[in-house]
């Protein structure tokens, strides 16, 4: 099924859109790959946050000396704060 919708963009969000489409040629392109990589984005963060929820069911709560070393393994591996 297809389905069409029409979206109003600020100057913002234009300024946004005509940068996707530099990468992806088109409007519409740059629409659905947007889209398709936010919906997945928000998949993976809460497949992220069911995994912590359930590790710490199992576990109990992740205490602050692992938190510690995680963010010590992320600083070593330059992923910003």
């Amino acid at each position: 099924m297809v389905t069409k919708t029409t979206v109003n963009f600020d100057d913002e969000m234009q300024a946004a859109l005509e940068e996707l489409m530099a990468i992806d040629g088109t409007k519409t392109l740059a629409i659905k790959r947007s889209l398709l990589a936010e919906v997945k984005r928000r998949r993976r963060s809460q497949a992220l946050l069911d995994l912590i929820e359930s590790w710490e069911a199992e576990d109990g709560p992740i205490d602050q000396a692992h938190l510690d070393w995680a963010d010590a393994v992320l600083d070593r591996q330059g992923v910003p704060s």
